[in-house]
């Protein structure tokens, strides 16, 4: 006979909650069409793609013969007959599928016809997840389908004590995702319910550089929008005594923390800034605070964790596109040559192995230019103490030291603080004018073609120019001052006191009176270095002029307003300043 099997993964909770779910939609249905009766046999609960009943046909009867050879009729075979309602897929006339997840119910007729359907059906459900580090829990629920019920928030709170959720539960958010859930039948993903206590570390430590660092770039963008590639940002310069860096130390954890799961997080204590004092640095320590000094004038290097200050800044090649334009605050060498519109400017020395260009080069301490100086009428070299090169054209040199020239200088306006000395090879001046406040030794002073020179000493030519920088800047602020009192005087003509002046014209009336003021101090001050300084150009020194071998005319040498042209090359000549008779004489130099 045929067999009809029917499957299910139905269990004891769930049929006792279906049959108090209420009527199924096919008993509504019976109720609608009584002719059309159908008695529930079976349901349960499956998923999409189970297999849920399945047909195995019967095989064909044959009739029996009993002992005396009578016809025994064989019973009909049983063919069942089932009938797929929604949800149910069938395959072969004989498997039957569930189409969706929810209830599987079977019917039968009074034909005895069974009728097999599936309807959407889920209890609502919930997952509590625990982030790795315990300092999070998220709630996920999934809402009912079907008339199946929702999700009970004391179950929910159950599984929370149940995974050791003991710290930091929000529950009105809990509540409100179950609530949403079952209102919205939508599902509530990834709900946060539950915080831990986050641990308060102490604060790491910090370093923090006084100093504007090099930037590194080979350039210097101008506000036009154009590139100087003179202006190089690669040294960090400097000064003697400064701040440089200033270290934080790290500070102890501050606050424990807690897990969901109420274990303690420990606070940990802030990593240390480790930074070593190297060569030229001091260490000073101030509360939580390091202090780290230079102690000398010079480049910054910060190398590893090793901070230092290097006095020497050495330039292996030309001074020139690949290095740009150099400012260092310690010594400086130049292993090659200062291109022609380059500058060079040192706290110290300067020291330059090759040749200068028509360029600029000055130095708070002693300059040094091996080779010679081809100025071309631009180049300027300035020195606080000596300069010595050992030839140079068409150049400008001042030193408040003296200046030294190995082989000649042609054409050239040196200023000396003390003498100019040429005595070594050549050791001939022709050109230029020279001025040194102590005099001269040269071997050679002029040339046969009696090229034009004038020589000025005893007197201190520094003064000389800082006399007209300073009446300059007199003048400038003299004629600011006369402004300002013409404004006043104007604005005193419309009232006789400020008080009645517009409210904007009293503004400039206040201005107007504190720049007066304020430059009335500063012309007070001008005067003040102008007559130290013209005491100083009143001064004079006992300076001599001394040639070793050749003095040629077209060479004037000046004492103050008096001077002395020789008509005749001179020979061996000391050439001074008789006092006594204010008159210059000149004698034979008497080599020692």
């Amino acid at each position: 006979m045929g067999l009809l099997k029917l499957r299910s993964r139905a269990d004891a909770v769930r049929k006792e909650k279906i049959n108090k779910s209420g009527p199924s939609e096919p008993s509504k249905k019976r109720e609608e069409h009584p002719e059309e009766l159908r008695t529930l046999v079976g349901k349960g609960y499956a998923r999409k793609g189970d297999l849920i009943a399945k047909i195995t046909h019967g095989v064909a009867s044959r009739d029996g013969k009993n002992l005396f050879g009578e016809i025994i009729p064989a019973k009909k075979v049983y063919e069942p007959k089932l009938v797929a309602g929604s949800h149910v897929k069938t395959e072969q006339g004989t498997h039957y599928y569930m189409g969706c997840d929810g209830l599987v119910e079977v019917f039968r007729d009074a034909k005895g016809i069974h009728y097999i359907s599936g309807r959407v059906y889920r209890f609502g459900s919930f997952t509590i997840s625990i982030s790795e580090d315990e300092m999070e829990a998220y709630l996920t629920v999934i809402p009912p389908m079907g008339g199946a019920e929702p999700v009970k928030f004391e179950d929910l709170l159950t599984e929370c004590k149940k995974q050791g959720i003991v710290f930091g539960l929000n529950r009105d958010a809990a509540r409100t995702a179950v609530e949403r859930a079952a209102a919205d039948k939508s599902e509530e993903k990834d709900v946060l319910i539950a915080r831990g206590d986050v641990p308060v570390d102490g604060r790491e430590g910090e370093l923090e550089f006084k100093v504007q660092l090099a930037s590194g770039t080979p350039f210097k963008l101008l506000e036009d929008g154009s590139v100087d590639f003179k202006e190089q940002d690669r040294i960090t310069n400097v000064d003697e005594g400064q701040l440089v860096v200033v270290v934080k130390k790290a500070q102890a954890g501050i606050k424990d923390g807690h897990t969901v799961r109420g274990s303690i997080v420990k606070s940990k204590k802030g990593k240390e800034i480790e930074i070593e004092a190297g060569s030229n640095i001091s260490m000073e320590y101030r509360g939580d605070e390091i202090h780290y000094c230079s102690k000398i004038g010079g480049q910054l290097i910060f190398k590893g964790k090793t901070i230092s200050v290097e006095p020497l800044l050495k330039i292996e090649g030309d001074v020139g596109p690949a290095t740009g334009n150099v400012e260092f605050d310690g010594n400086v060498v130049v292993k090659g040559n200062v291109r022609d519109n380059y500058r060079v400017v040192a706290k110290k020395s300067i020291t330059i192995d090759g040749n200068v260009g028509s360029c600029v080069v000055k130095t708070g301490e002693n300059l040094i230019v091996r080779n010679g100086v081809v100025g071309k009428n631009k180049a300027y070299l300035f020195a606080r103490g000596d300069i010595r090169v050992k030839f140079a054209e068409n150049a400008n040199l001042a030193a408040y030291g003296s200046i030294y020239i190995q082989r000649a200088a042609l054409n050239c306006r040196i200023t000396a603080g003390e003498k100019v000395i040429s005595k070594t090879e050549k050791g001939q001046i022709i050109g230029g004018d020279i001025r040194a406040k102590k005099g001269v030794e040269v071997k050679i002073l002029g040339n046969e073609s009696e090229h034009k020179m004038d020589v000025s000493v005893g007197y201190d030519f520094f003064a000389v120019g800082k006399l007209s920088e300073i009446r300059n800047t007199k003048k400038k602020y003299e004629s600011e001052m006369n402004k300002m009192i013409l404004i006043l005087e104007k604005l005193n003509k419309i009232h006789q006191t400020p008080e009645e002046l517009p409210e904007k014209l009293r503004k400039v009336y206040i201005e107007a009176r504190k720049k007066k003021t304020l430059l009335g101090v500063a012309i007070q001050n001008l005067v003040k270095k102008e007559q130290e300084t013209e005491s100083k150009l009143e001064e004079s020194w006992d300076a001599e002029v001394h040639v070793h071998e050749s003095l040629f005319r077209g060479v004037r040498i000046y004492f103050g307003e008096q001077f002395y042209e020789p008509e005749v090359t001179k020979t061996k000549v000391r050439i001074y300043n008789d006092k006594n008779y204010e008159k210059i004489r000149y004698e034979k130099l008497i080599l020692r």
